[in-house]
């Protein structure tokens, strides 16, 4: 720990939690004491945590009054749809509602969504991420570089810009001279730390490929999007094989799910979430079966979400298949599949996630960017960007059709669109597959 490191803990952030009234530090140290518990006390902390929020849901929240029972598989299932129709009803008569934080949803999924929290549990959120953080090798005060989409840096963000030593930088947009730029301006920095978007990760590591400008990258953090194969790849090409990746799963709704660290499974945050992993009637699945994550909020008092169905599809690891060895003694997930409509379905009963397609292109280099748009169940449209605006030959093209047919049992008509952009989300995230199915 540099002097810089000490000062910034002891000193700044002591005085920072008084100013601003908060807990960030106090949270910090919780987060590292939940670390080092056993499976048992994580288990029994879950536990507890859930009756209590179930309890305090049907006397507190107006939305939940008519439950019958303070037991998970009582309540409904919570859609973004019905969240944004009665977003009053679910903020407990515990608080003001005026008075509480407003965050929304980046609106991905097509239904713009909100939540409501104290400023406190903003402090808890920002606790967790940066502890998520530490995972790396992070240290608070290390310098950062960090991509996001809060380009309006009031007073707060740019005090916090300073004191952790951040370059913020836009996430999404940025040209190949803006990605070097930003190269060439981090290169003086040592023992760097990035965050960020893994899709914009990637890109900064093809720019630093493309340009050979290495700068001294000790981590990197991936939040917001999908963190896919061929993105790794790249970054451990660029930044060196050896390099710490911490990879996150959360939501902007305010729920931080699970994390990677050591491990090639994601440690899901049982103090602070409950998951459970359902089929399409809203029944369990077995563990190492993919199904619709639900996801329940221990900690959020002012708008405790409770079974809220994000738009995602998850597997949950059987027990009996944990590694015997392992840092963290949280449950974990076996994978995170992305959002529902991030697979491919025909008339077969084949489903195909988007790794069966990065799996397939990422062998053909002179493919830049594609997308998968689906309309119908028999056939799926692959729009391509292609390196220096030229024409793919014919053979590479039937070559990925062959493949992809031979996944699919030759179900699906595949055909191929050269584009010179292909739009992103309303988010502004990149997106692989668009299922246009009813």
């Amino acid at each position: 720990m540099t002097f810089y490191n000490w000062l910034l803990n002891r000193l700044i952030l002591p005085i920072g939690d008084v100013i601003f009234n908060g807990n960030y530090l106090k949270y910090i140290n919780q987060w590292e004491d939940f670390d080092k518990k056993s499976e048992t006390e994580l288990q029994a902390i879950q536990n507890k945590r859930l009756q209590d929020t179930l309890n305090y849901a049907i006397e507190n929240i107006p939305f939940y009054k008519s439950v019958s029972s303070p037991k998970i598989d009582a309540f409904p299932i919570l859609t973004k749809t019905t969240l944004r129709a009665n977003t009053s009803d679910l903020v407990s008569t515990q608080f003001n509602i005026s008075k509480l934080d407003k965050h929304h949803s980046s609106g991905s999924s097509g239904i713009q969504s909100f939540t409501y929290m104290t400023q406190d549990h903003k402090f808890f959120l920002r606790a967790m991420q940066t502890h998520w953080w530490t995972w790396s090798g992070y240290q608070i005060g290390d310098p950062l570089l960090q991509f996001g989409i809060s380009q309006q840096r009031n007073f707060v963000k740019r005090l916090k810009d300073l004191f952790y030593r951040c370059t913020y930088v836009k996430a999404f947009g940025l040209s190949e001279d803006e990605l070097k730029q930003v190269l060439i301006k981090v290169t003086r920095k040592k023992e760097l730390v990035v965050a960020g978007y893994p899709s914009v990760i990637n890109q900064l590591a093809l720019a630093s490929i493309k340009t050979n400008i290495k700068p001294q990258i000790k981590s990197v953090i991936c939040f917001g999007d999908k963190l896919f194969d061929h993105y790794l790849k790249a970054i451990k090409t660029a930044f060196g094989n050896d390099i710490q990746i911490v990879d996150t799963y959360g939501c902007a709704e305010g729920l931080l799910i699970a994390c990677k660290q050591d491990l090639d499974y994601y440690y899901v945050m049982s103090p602070h979430v409950f998951i459970e992993i359902v089929d399409d009637e809203g029944s369990p699945v077995e563990d190492g079966k993919m199904g619709h994550v639900l996801v329940t909020s221990l900690t959020n008092k002012a708008m405790p979400l409770i079974r809220y169905k994000l738009g995602d599809l998850a597997i949950k690891l059987p027990l009996k298949d944990y590694p015997d060895k392992r840092l963290k003694n949280y449950p974990l997930l076996q994978k995170v599949i992305g959002r529902e409509t991030d697979i491919v379905k025909t008339t077969k009963g084949v489903t195909l996630n988007v790794h069966s397609f990065t799996g397939v292109l990422e062998y053909y280099q002179d493919i830049k960017q594609y997308k998968i748009i689906q309309n119908n169940l028999d056939a799926i449209i692959i729009e391509y960007i292609v390196d220096h605006h030229s024409e793919l030959k014919t053979s590479i093209l039937n070559d990925i059709k062959t493949k992809l047919n031979k996944l699919t049992h030759d179900c699906l008509e595949i055909a191929f669109k050269q584009v010179t952009a292909i739009k992103p989300t309303p988010s502004g995230k990149p997106q692989i597959i668009e299922s246009n199915l009813k």
